[in-house]
């Protein structure tokens, strides 16, 4: 990711909607939603205004203060977030959320006296970004450099009927997945655990693996029971992505804190946001306890920036669209790839699709790490002008390949189309050599 003199990384020069110029006259359709981030398309010029006339009338201010953007953002966004989620904590991205999310947890935790409820449950198969306590969280392959330091907190496995870690079959599996999470807590101590973490469907990490129904619910019950704060990490899949206004939606569960980014901005800004229950921030102003901001907390221009963008979802129904085009996607994608001898798995909701590369349909078998699977079909697919997002690297239970298919909400048939074309032609194109 260090840049060098050469400029060696693919150059793009400007973008339109859902489709990047590259400097050498390409034209890319962004399939990937960037790193799943683009919502509304580039390239709109009431952002680029709302921007303009912001910085023009204020630049910067110390967090602790307020503005009328990040008032016009907080009232706008609690009626976008799930019932009682009504305080709000803003940053620079995901992983400054996620960070967030969990010293909030600690701290709630030790402004009640619990000062021993101070671990993270999180997941095997997990994401949560790329700090220290992020990366302690989850259980991605980007861990391995950092091992030594990280937090030595509990994990259990994922929601994962197309590899159950249990090998049972849904639904007589007696959703082991959530269950899972209360024995965690009764090994650990429940006097132990500060709050569990998860993403309502896993992103990159598994390349889009929706939960089973009643994952979530039970996973509810069981934090409520243990008081154990339920975490949504909603960077991934919240403002729309999935077809609902945030992950947790389609279940009618309410976690304690949210964690929102990407789509709060849609890549205009970088920003996230922790979203949190507002008896427990009231907790925390009763013992006094200080949870300091980030210096770009509440960013002036960033709040402007994502209040317009939420609006431009509201007045063009994108959440809507999402979900009916979505549809419209995902049934392009199996009914045109799943016979396809290297598609294993195709699953996802709304604009979040993903598609498991498999060695062999029949075992589920992965391909091995070196082939490096999903960049070549990476390079294939790029190559004829679409750029989808990558999830590979998690071999074993996890998969070994996955293409994230996460476009802009704003796309049509005609895309839709272009898609579906240019993955088979990508993954013919590499089959025959692995």
């Amino acid at each position: 990711m260090f840049m060098r003199g050469a400029h060696d990384p693919l150059r793009i020069e400007r973008a339109e909607g859902p489709w990047l110029y590259a400097s050498d006259g390409r034209k890319i359709l962004d399939a990937g939603g960037g790193a799943v981030v683009v919502n509304i398309g580039q390239g709109r010029r009431e952002i680029a205004e709302v921007a303009a006339r912001t910085i023009a009338n204020l630049d910067y201010i110390v967090p602790v203060w307020t503005s009328p953007q990040r008032e016009r953002l907080v009232e706008r966004l609690s009626r976008w977030t799930p019932a009682g989620l009504t305080r709000f904590f803003f940053t620079s991205g995901g992983s400054e959320s996620v960070e967030a999310a969990l010293k909030f947890a600690i701290l709630y935790h030790h402004a009640r006296g619990q000062r021993s409820k101070n671990k993270i449950i999180g997941r095997r198969v997990s994401y949560h970004g790329n700090t220290i306590a992020a990366l302690s969280a989850g259980g991605s392959g980007r861990r391995a450099d950092y091992e030594d330091i990280l937090l030595d907190w509990p994990k259990i496995d994922p929601s994962y009927c197309y590899r159950c870690p249990w090998g049972k079959t849904y639904p007589s599996c007696e959703i082991d997945c959530a269950t899972a999470l209360e024995k965690e807590i009764l090994k650990n101590g429940a006097d132990s655990i500060a709050a569990f973490i998860a993403e309502p469907m896993m992103g990159s990490s598994g390349g889009v693996v929706p939960p089973v129904k009643e994952y979530w619910p039970k996973i509810r019950e069981i934090c409520t029971r243990h008081n154990v704060l339920l975490i949504a990490d909603e960077v991934m899949t919240g403002f729309g992505r999935t077809g609902r206004r945030f992950g947790v939606d389609h279940w009618d569960v309410v976690p304690d804190i949210l964690v929102g980014g990407k789509g709060l901005t849609g890549g205009y800004m970088p920003m996230g946001m922790i979203a949190v229950k507002e008896p427990l921030v009231e907790e925390l102003e009763r013992a006094r306890a200080d949870f300091m901001f980030y210096t770009y907390s509440s960013h002036p221009v960033a709040c402007a920036v994502a209040d317009e963008v939420l609006a431009i979802m509201e007045r063009e129904r994108l959440v809507e669209r999402s979900a009916e085009v979505g549809t419209r996607l995902g049934s392009s994608l199996k009914e045109e790839l799943s016979g396809h001898p290297m598609v294993g798995d195709i699953r996802g909701a709304g604009m979040f699709w993903g598609i498991e590369l498999v060695q062999d349909k029949a075992t589920r078998m992965p391909f091995a790490p070196e082939k490096k699977v999903t960049n070549r079909v990476l390079g294939a697919s790029v190559r004829r002008g679409m750029f989808f997002y990558p999830a590979s690297g998690m071999a074993g239970k996890a998969g070994g390949d996955a293409m994230m298919i996460t476009p802009p909400f704003i796309i049509g048939d005609a895309e839709i189309e272009f898609i579906i074309r240019t993955a088979r032609a990508a993954l013919d194109e590499i089959q025959p050599n692995l």
